[in-house]
């Protein structure tokens, strides 16, 4: 049977083409993170435009000698399995199957390019002699199988570059040679190809050529303005995910906690730094509305900021919350609206936080009050003790004679007295000589020790109890031995005065690689919040008769050592007070000591 090569070259060609392009549909599918159905669709309707394309052209490229007449509506049937078988087996494919499972996808496909054959035959009214050729035609149907499970196999190699291209030659020689070697199983005769130089225009071989070649065009022009369009999309997509790590970058390595509120004022997202700030994990905070880590006083005062911040307004305010912990932190938060398409839906939030630097404030400045104050002492305590010395010796000398009862009184006023003042200067001495302090290494242990002994006799520890939490091995410290007994001692009668009967105080010491801490516990009344900022200023006290210098001298003690103190009180809750002092003695103080030797 005689054929146009010409037609015949055309619809490889369109085939080729056609897979070309439905396998990139079809490609791209699987390689979307969300699976697509459109991608699908148009792969599968190019595939079954190709497969009946190159039948149909098949069938045109016969130079028959009698007319041909196709039924439209059955030829349109054909067209629709092609697409149909197409989507089925394709589908099966990107559903995740196993690469050894091709037999159910090959098959779907192999049944519809062989559908279409059939199909295209019955649409045909051709009186021409049928011949049926077993041999062909199992032949036929097995190129149509084998041909297109080498093409479902070589999609399935992601990393080959050429897999594409290759599938869909698979495909074209499938298509090609199940309806060739179909048609020599159908129809008598081996068929031939020949070319043919003249169509006249109203051939329906050359118009079906132009219909087939002008579809070829539109196809190929709107796959090419969707790649277009699909570049333009993956650069969008690669500016986004851009966008969106220097966002993750600034979000959760900002060494300060950053936390983004919704409008139901629970926490939407939170970085790793407020975590530690707060103490809560990622988990808690997400369940819980971020007015339960404020103070009760403060939760008013931060709610106005919220509406003010979701009206468009940026703010920057303090702020305190309550540690997991229960301890106070102190926070500088900087609140700015979150808006999408001008609609306000959340607050971004940035917190410092700000305690460790408000400590080193309220150091620094206690250093300028104890400076001040010692170079005071040192201006007048001379001054102050001669003449007070030749008043006591005049007293004494008064006393010891024979005087009234009433002047014996009178007398031992001014010398008690006296001797309260060369008490008070004595203490401010201490300020006026900080640096005057010769260290060694001590046991603290033994020096706890010694210091509670002062207190047992004028302590009732029989209404009061008094835990000691010392470790059995000596716990060493560079240290300046009497300082440190005046210290603990201050401390401890301290927490006795403020301690009622049958109370308790614990005293615990604790060793680390790097500190040594000192803990004084008592369950007295507490200390109200508005007056712990006021303990340690020099002369301010809540006892009567007494200097206002002894938690100051205790601040002097432990700065010189290289320590912190640091006072925790609760009204109603007790006091606590830690002291903390490094193993590693400061390289000023070594300076120092080696000054002194």
């Amino acid at each position: 049977m005689d054929h146009n090569l010409y037609i015949v070259i055309l619809s490889l060609f369109v085939c080729f083409l056609f897979a070309l392009i439905s396998l990139d549909w079809v490609n791209r599918r699987t390689e979307e993170q969300k699976s697509q159905q459109q991608f699908l669709l148009i792969g599968s309707v190019t595939m079954g435009i190709a497969v009946w394309a190159t039948h149909y052209m098949g069938m045109l490229s016969i130079q028959s000698p009698v007319r041909i007449n196709y039924n439209f509506l059955v030829v349109t049937a054909a067209l629709a399995v092609g697409i149909f078988f197409s989507y089925v087996s394709f589908l099966y494919f990107t559903s995740g199957r196993p690469q050894n499972k091709l037999f159910v996808p090959v098959s779907l496909f192999s049944i519809g390019l062989v559908s279409v054959h059939v199909i295209g035959l019955l649409s045909m009214h051709i009186h021409m002699p049928m011949e049926p050729n077993l041999l062909f035609i199992i032949l036929s149907i097995s190129s149509a199988y084998g041909f297109s499970l080498l093409g479902f196999y070589l999609l399935t190699l992601r990393n080959f570059s050429a897999r594409v291209v290759l599938s869909s030659l698979s495909f074209t020689l499938g298509v090609s040679l199940m309806h060739y070697i179909g048609e020599m199983g159908l129809m008598a005769g081996t068929p031939t190809f020949d070319w043919h130089s003249s169509f006249p225009i109203n051939n329906i071989n050359m118009t079906a050529t132009l219909l087939v070649f002008g579809a070829t065009t539109v196809v190929l022009i709107l796959y090419i303005l969707e790649q277009r369009n699909q570049k333009r999309l993956v650069e969008h997509q690669f500016q986004l995910l851009e966008s969106e790590h220097r966002y993750n970058s600034l979000f959760e390595l900002n060494p300060e906690g950053v936390f983004v509120i919704g409008p139901d004022l629970n926490f939407i997202k939170v970085n790793s730094s407020l975590v530690q700030i707060t103490g809560y994990s990622l988990e808690e905070l997400h369940a819980m509305p971020y007015t339960n880590l404020l103070k009760e006083n403060e939760v008013s005062h931060s709610l106005d900021y919220l509406s003010r911040v979701i009206e468009g307004e940026t703010i920057k305010h303090p702020l305190t919350i309550i540690h997991k912990e229960g301890h106070e932190i102190e926070l500088d938060i900087t609140s700015i609206p979150y808006s999408i398409r001008s609609d306000m839906t959340a607050v971004i939030g940035i917190a410092k936080d700000m305690t460790a630097n408000n400590e080193a404030q309220n150091f620094k400045q206690r250093a300028n009050t104890l400076a001040y104050v010692g170079e005071l002492a040192a201006g007048l305590a001379h001054e102050i003790r001669n003449p007070l010395t030749s008043i006591k010796g005049f007293a004494q000398l008064f006393q010891s004679q024979n005087t009234t009862e009433e002047t014996h009184h009178f007398l031992g006023i001014m010398l008690r007295e006296t001797d309260r003042i060369n008490f008070i200067i004595s203490q401010l001495m201490i300020l006026a000589r900080p640096h005057m302090i010769l260290k060694s290494v001590h046991d603290l242990n033994e020096v706890i020790k010694r210091s509670l002994k002062f207190i047992e006799e004028e302590t009732d520890f029989e209404t009061i109890s008094l835990h000691l939490e010392l470790p059995e091995q000596p716990v060493l410290l560079k240290c300046e031995e009497n300082l440190i007994a005046q210290l603990i001692l201050n401390i401890v009668k301290n927490a006795l005065e403020a301690t009622p009967s049958w109370g308790n105080i614990s005293l615990q010491l604790k060793q680390t690689q790097e500190n040594i801490t000192i803990t004084i516990q008592d369950d007295g009344p507490g200390i109200p919040e508005h007056l712990l900022s006021k303990l340690g200023q020099p002369f301010y006290t809540t006892k009567e008769g007494n200097p206002g210098l002894g938690l100051l001298i205790c601040y002097q003690i432990v700065q010189n050592h290289g320590g912190k103190m640091r006072i925790e009180s609760k009204e109603g809750y007790g006091t606590k007070v830690s002291l903390e002092f490094p193993i590693t003695v400061p390289s000023e103080e070594k300076v120092l000591e080696m000054s002194l030797s």
